[in-house]
């Protein structure tokens, strides 16, 4: 396929757009690392949400959702989905407590919650793990997915060269390049306000594509009929839910259960730790860190979906079967779109792929300088020396994930690594929070124990006898982790020292945590307001969950040629937003405290 002007036109234009903001917010960058890494602090909610939003919408998203229907069908996607649960309850659990926190990134928060060597061991080691190995691995599949779109589109086989140098590396290159360029510039800053104008770029693209492709092949009718006529399950392929099959052995029911029971809060990120506490680090108060995470959690779940599914069953219908289902998305691309819509579609793709690109490499950035260069080894320096050092880190990260890219095949494989490394390790994350009792021993053990059943479960797999079995296989590997983790870090808490009685008494006063598990603390320190933990938290969770949860099913029975199901279903989701509205409506105004 050839660009037309109006193709290379837009690109060059949304490119110039970037790197305009970059230069722009550089010098506001460079004045501290605060400024760099958390924007001053100073974020209001509307930015954080839409900017989080953006970050997750990155260019292999489209293509693992669209190729986990080929898989299997639509409810496949509840290996992503069940984070939604997680993420309400973060909502209103844990989003105000990173943002009195008053830490620049999550490491940092252990060497406030716990105290000793096994805190500096654990915040060096979480450092290591998160900013270089782990965001590689995630910079790596982002840039695999982006490169697939260039190739498909630009019809570029295996064997296809461009300017004397093989297709594939000619695109991560120039993926390279790009993403470098204006991150590095302008930190933080650049990030959120490149990621607003990112997600409303990236998501009219693909509700266009989307909306094309289903109109040029007669509705959910018609592809219904290609469907069948190429040999889908079709009943099987639009099933948002899967039906019960066993409770007793592995189906796809049994999996459905495991993730919205169990995988959801073992998860890692359950408290919104990671590149999404960055983000409530940096807004202006805990009411915007609450309402910035609470606009994230509806637009993640309930409004992105639904196009890239779309374009997935209209890809399955028009190509049938194909070697790797994560090109249905670029190869309805490449069908579908007319010169000029063409580069403004593949322009939202470089957004998405930017904003997720930008957030790692900043994110990254901020534990290898502010958790290991500044704590262990290079202290006393000025501002502008760890900025310096933050924009060599960056680089760093980028091109070792850009060598990485070439070992990524399947994009969904590397998804469930991360799941099941870390398996277990939400429990810890959780209690920290709400239980005095919590060691950094915990945390260690946890982290520890999940890497450890990932290594032995994926060694088992392998073995003669025991390949196949359900147990070694993601999601049930997951739940066995689980059980395994937290068995082993809540022992472990209950054989070792707790944390120092001042060290404790700093945090509480700091983040006011409240709840039962906090009680023999607060005793201590009398005149500390803790934090509310009553029935109003619980109605707000229940009401986001059967929001969100109401709204996603309902938006796709209504795509999916069922509107009456639909209708009651959103309906069900605009009620329990209503009960949700009131609930808080006292905060919408509210001062710069928030709910405490």
């Amino acid at each position: 396929m050839t660009f037309s002007g109006a193709d290379i036109a837009v690109l060059s234009l949304y490119l110039a757009v970037l790197f305009i903001i970059g230069i722009v917010m550089s010098r506001r960058a460079s004045r501290s690392t605060e400024e760099f890494f958390v924007s001053g602090r100073s974020l209001p909610w509307w930015i954080i949400g839409t900017s989080m939003v953006a970050t997750t919408f990155a260019a292999d998203t489209p293509l693992v959702v669209s190729g986990l229907v080929a898989q299997g069908g639509i409810f496949k996607n509840w290996i992503w989905w069940y984070w939604g649960i997680a993420a309400m309850v973060a909502v209103f659990l844990f989003a105000k407590l990173w943002n009195r926190a008053g830490v620049t990134t999550d490491a940092e928060l252990i060497e406030l919650r716990y105290d000793g060597k096994p805190a500096a061991g654990l915040r060096f080691y979480r450092a290591l793990w998160f900013g270089l190995f782990q965001n590689i691995l995630v910079i790596a599949w982002v840039m695999k997915a982006m490169a697939k779109i260039i190739l498909v589109v630009m019809g570029w086989d295996g064997t296809a060269t461009v300017w004397g140098m093989h297709a594939e590396v000619f695109t991560v290159l120039l993926l390279l390049l790009v993403a470098v360029g204006y991150s590095v510039l302008s930190g933080l800053w650049g990030v959120v306000i490149t990621d607003f104008l990112q997600f409303f770029l990236a998501m009219g693209g693909s509700v266009y594509l989307a909306v094309a492709s289903y109109l040029k092949l007669g509705g959910m009718a018609g592809i219904k009929e290609m469907l069948a006529g190429g040999g889908f399950d079709v009943g099987r392929t639009l099933k948002i839910i899967p039906g019960i099959d066993s409770l007793l052995e592995a189906n796809p029911f049994t999996e459905f259960i495991i993730l919205i029971l169990v995988v959801w809060w073992a998860s890692y990120s359950v408290d919104a730790g990671g590149y999404l506490s960055q983000r409530l680090l940096a807004a202006r108060d805990e009411r915007h860190s609450v309402f910035g995470y609470l606009w994230f959690c509806i637009a993640h779940i309930c409004l992105r979906p639904w196009p890239w599914i779309v374009v997935g069953l209209c890809g399955m219908a028009m190509f049938g079967a194909v070697d790797d289902p994560e090109t249905y998305y670029p190869l309805m691309m490449r069908e579908m779109l007319p010169p000029g819509v063409f580069g403004l579609v593949l322009a939202a793709f470089f957004a998405a792929f930017m904003s997720t690109i930008d957030t790692h490499l900043n994110w990254g950035s901020s534990l290898l300088v502010n958790d290991i260069l500044r704590r262990f080894y290079i202290r006393g320096r000025t501002e502008k020396e760890y900025v310096l050092y933050a924009r060599l880190s960056m680089l760093t990260l980028a091109v070792a994930g850009a060598l990485a890219s070439f070992a990524v095949h399947d994009i969904s494989l590397a998804w469930k690594l991360v799941i099941s490394v870390t398996a277990g390790v939400g429990s810890v994350y959780i209690a920290r929070w709400y239980w005095w009792r919590v060691n950094a021993w915990s945390e260690i053990t946890a982290m520890a124990a999940a890497l450890v059943c990932t290594l032995v479960f994926g060694a088992l797999s392998t073995r003669s006898g025991l390949s196949g079995r359900a147990f070694l296989i993601f999601p049930y590997s997951t739940a066995l982790t689980v059980v395994v983790s937290v068995s082993a870090w809540i022992t472990v808490t209950l054989l070792t020292p707790p944390v120092g009685a001042d060290q404790l008494e700093r945090f509480y006063k700091k983040v006011r945590p409240g709840g039962p598990g906090w009680k023999p603390v607060g005793a201590r320190i009398p005149g500390v307001e803790p934090g509310r933990f009553n029935f109003r938290t619980l109605l707000n969770i229940l009401a986001g969950l059967v929001m969100m949860i109401s709204s996603l099913v309902g938006t796709g029975r209504v795509v999916l040629g069922k509107p009456g199901e639909g209708a009651w279903m959103l309906a069900l989701a605009l009620a329990s937003g209503g009960v949700l509205f009131f609930s808080l409506k006292g905060q919408l105004s509210g001062g710069r405290q928030g709910n405490r």
